[in-house]
């Protein structure tokens, strides 16, 4: 219980950094207010530290949060440094609710269905990712358990990639079936990424909410289609130090991997456009390379960003890992 109560005391600081951005801005105004709005960004991932560094899940917890408090800060920010009057002090305290969860941008979190829908498909969407996910995690159990996949990391990790893409799209379809049951009008934050053809498809599958953060915030603030290249860089840079920062928080252990991880999905994003092409043109084989080319490159890489995963949850690999 008293790790319980630090992750709620580094959750609620952490809302008041959130809480304090706009009244700063008020009181200062001005460049000044701006920086000094930033400044209590860094901050609010100082909190998650208060929690025993023993407890890596609630250290993760806080961090997630932490991580969707600044995307929602850096938004407000964006749009009062642009003059837009249209988030006021209420709509920005609404918008710090979690929930709808990873709506970073505003007023993606305002969105209500046009009419009611029956809610039986979305409680079945509900009970079947609760159910997708229990599969998932006895999958995982019960793979771990066989000698040949815990004397193989390489096995042990090919095992596991199934059982976690399970795990998540699951979890996907339960949030938005919770959420459309609460009236929103919201899509899974993943959606189907198993079925992408390139790595551009998968990364606007794989978090759709976070994709439009970073193209409104990153990609469009640092030049966009006027230098599309460094821009598309510049996203991947910022989400490689963002996770770092967060599994560093989360583990108090700086190893670089996400930094890597998602930098070296850049120059594979930019041949996304010749797998695109390969798959449209080249038929069914077409297709099959594009798709299997990209689940290859990810499999691959995604050893680093599992490194950090693994910290929080030992349980997905029974095998030790090759990364020092």
């Amino acid at each position: 219980m008293e790790n319980v109560g630090w992750l709620v005391l580094a959750i609620l600081a952490a809302y008041g950094c959130a809480v304090v951005v706009p009244l700063l801005r008020r009181s200062v105004g001005g460049s000044v207010g701006d920086v000094a709005g930033w400044g209590l960004v860094p901050i609010v991932w100082v909190w998650p530290l208060l929690i025993p560094s023993a407890n890596l899940g609630w250290r993760a917890a806080a961090a997630f949060v932490s991580g969707d408090i600044t995307f929602k800060i850096v938004e407000f920010l964006r749009h009062t440094a642009h003059g837009e009057p249209d988030i006021t002090l209420h709509d920005y305290y609404r918008f710090l609710i979690p929930f709808p969860v990873l709506a970073a941008v505003y007023p993606d979190q305002r969105r209500r269905l046009s009419r009611p829908e029956s809610p039986w498909p979305q409680l079945l969407r509900l009970c079947g990712g609760v159910v997708g996910v229990a599969v998932a995690l006895l999958a995982n159990h019960a793979l771990s358990r066989l000698a040949l996949v815990r004397s193989s990391f390489a096995l042990n990790h090919a095992a596991m990639l199934p059982a976690f893409v399970l795990a998540i799209e699951s979890v996907s379809r339960a949030l938005c079936g919770l959420e459309r049951l609460a009236g929103f009008d919201t899509t899974p934050i993943i959606h189907n990424a198993f079925r992408s053809r390139t790595i551009s498809e998968f990364w606007r599958r794989y978090n759709g909410r976070i994709h439009d953060w970073l193209y409104r915030n990153v990609f469009l603030r640092t030049g966009g289609r006027r230098t599309p290249v460094r821009s598309l860089f510049l996203v991947y840079i910022f989400s490689g130090l963002f996770h770092e920062v967060a599994f560093a928080v989360a583990t108090s252990r700086v190893t670089g991997y996400q930094f890597a991880f998602f930098t070296l999905q850049a120059p594979a994003a930019l041949a996304s456009g010749r797998l695109e092409r390969l798959a449209r043109r080249g038929g069914i084989a077409g297709k099959i390379v594009a798709h299997g080319l990209t689940i290859l490159f990810l499999a691959v890489t995604s050893v680093l960003f599992f490194d950090g995963v693994s910290k929080v949850f030992p349980f997905i690999y029974a095998s030790p890992s090759p990364l020092p």
